[in-house]
């Protein structure tokens, strides 16, 4: 697992959808993250509280438990 920090510009994907965003809190260990971005995922209005599952080895939406990706924005990308 990467561990994000503030700032950092992230693509979220949550039930299929992609998008851009950016980590706006982050534990010190990068366990826990804030995300923000313009998109409605999961009933989610541009912004999440996620959580790191590690016997999933996924972030878990901390409201209603959805599976989401994060990964590195990519130039071009944001």
């Amino acid at each position: 697992m990467r561990v994000y920090k503030p700032g950092d510009a992230v693509q979220i994907t949550c039930e299929g959808r992609t998008v851009p965003g950016t980590v706006s809190l982050a534990s010190g260990n990068g366990w826990a993250l804030m995300l923000e971005f313009e998109a409605i995922l999961a009933g989610h209005v541009a912004m999440m509280q996620v959580l790191w599952d590690e016997e999933r080895r996924t972030f878990l939406s901390v409201v209603g438990s959805v599976a989401v990706e994060i990964g590195e924005s990519r130039p071009g990308e944001d």
